[in-house]
C-alpha cells in the first residue's frame, strides 16, 4: 500500500469513503468493508456530517459519522485511523443557502465528536464553498478549533484552488491555520461540466492541477472512478457497447472513447481490473494525491484494491490523455 506522511504519521495514499455506510449496505457490511480496508493498510477513512441524511431508513445528519463511531469504539481502532470529516454543508434542499458561519461550524464540530466518539478529527474540512462566506469569522473559528485540540489539520472541499490561497493568505497574514488539503472531483475520465446537476460541487480544472502540482496540498479526489465507467465499458464489451446502453453518466464527452479503450488495453498490460487501474492513475501523480474510494459491497472494494502499488509509467499515462492536461 503506498503511503504519505501527514502530520508526521504514516497514512495510506488511498481514503476510504464512507457514504453508503448502513445503506445502501447494512451497518454490518460497513463494518465488513472496515475489517478489509484496515486489513490491507487503508487507514485514512473520511465521512461528513451530512452523510446519511438523505437514507430512507432511519437516516438523519450524522448517521455514518455514528456507523464509524461504533465501529473504531468496538474496535478499539480509533488511533489507527486518521480520521477525516467535513461539516457546514448547505441544507440538502437549498445548496445555495451558505452555513458557513461561526455558529454552524462549532455545532457541527461538536455533533461530530459525539456521533464519532472521539475528542478530535485528524482533517476537518468546510464541506462547501460560498461567495457571501465572511472569511475571517470562518478561519478564525477553524483555528479555534485547532488551537482547543478537536482538530489537527483543515481542509477546503469543493472550493477552487484560487479560494483557497484566498484564505491561505488571509490565514499567514493573521497567525491562522492554513488549509493544508482539499477535496474535489476528478478521475481518470474526462468530465464533462454540462452534466453537473450540482453547481456547488467543483471538479478539478485543467489549470488547477498545475497550481495544485506546485501548492504542497493533499488532493483528496471524490468519485475518483468515474462512477464506475471503466469497470462498464468493460463489463458491456467496450466504449461503443457502453454509449449504446446508455451508460455514459455524466461522461459524455468524446475524448472518453480514447481515455476508456487506452485504459482496456493497459488492464491487459498490467493483469489488473479497470477499477484498480483508475486508482493507480491518480496515485501515480508524482505529488500528494489521494483517491477516495466508496463501495456498496465489499467484493467492489477489494476489486478497487486489488493492486493498491501498482504505478503506471509516464508514456502509458499518456496514452490516457493523449496530450490533454488531466
Amino acid at each position: 500500500m503506498k503511503n504519505l506522511t501527514l502530520q508526521g504519521r504514516s497514512v495510506s495514499q488511498i481514503a476510504l469513503g464512507s457514504t453508503n455506510f448502513g445503506e445502501p449496505m447494512s451497518i454490518e457490511e460497513s463494518w465488513q468493508v472496515m475489517d478489509y480496508a484496515r486489513s490491507v493498510g487503508v487507514n485514512m477513512f473520511d465521512t461528513a456530517r451530512v452523510y446519511g441524511e438523505w437514507y430512507k431508513n432511519g437516516g438523519r445528519t450524522g448517521y455514518c459519522e455514528k456507523v464509524l463511531g461504533d465501529y473504531m469504539k468496538a474496535r478499539g481502532c480509533r488511533d489507527e485511523i486518521f480520521l477525516v470529516t467535513k461539516g457546514a454543508h448547505p441544507p440538502l434542499l437549498d445548496r445555495f443557502q451558505s452555513r458557513l458561519t461561526a455558529e454552524c461550524l462549532r455545532s457541527d464540530l461538536e455533533e461530530s465528536l459525539v456521533d464519532l466518539g472521539t475528542d478530535h478529527v485528524d482533517l476537518y474540512f468546510l464541506h462547501r464553498d460560498h461567495d457571501t462566506m465572511n472569511m475571517a469569522e470562518v478561519m478564525e473559528q477553524l483555528h479555534e478549533f485547532v488551537q482547543e485540540g478537536k482538530v489537527r489539520a483543515i481542509g477546503a472541499s469543493n472550493w477552487r484552488f484560487e479560494r483557497i490561497m484566498e484564505a491561505n493568505a488571509y490565514a499567514k497574514e493573521h497567525g491562522l491555520t492554513p488549509f493544508t488539503a482539499s477535496q474535489i472531483e476528478w478521475s481518470m475520465a474526462k468530465f464533462d461540466e454540462s452534466g453537473n446537476s450540482d453547481a456547488t460541487q467543483m471538479a478539478l480544472k485543467p489549470a488547477e492541477y498545475e497550481q495544485y502540482k506546485n501548492s504542497g496540498l493533499l488532493l483528496m479526489c471524490f468519485t475518483a472512478q468515474a462512477s464506475g465507467l471503466f469497470s462498464k465499458a468493460k463489463n458491456y464489451g467496450g466504449y461503443d457497447e457502453l454509449v449504446q446502453a446508455g451508460r455514459l453518466g455524466k461522461y459524455k464527452d468524446p475524448a472518453n472513447k480514447q481515455r476508456v479503450e487506452a485504459a482496456l488495453e493497459l488492464c491487459e498490460k498490467y493483469n489488473v481490473s479497470p477499477a484498480a487501474l483508475t486508482i493507480s492513475y491518480l496515485t501515480s501523480q508524482g505529488f500528494p494525491v489521494m483517491p477516495i474510494l466508496g463501495c456498496s459491497k465489499l467484493s467492489q472494494l477489494q476489486d478497487s484494491l486489488s493492486a493498491p502499488d501498482l504505478a503506471m509509467s509516464a508514456e502509458d499515462y499518456e496514452k490516457i490523455l493523449q496530450g490533454d492536461v488531466i
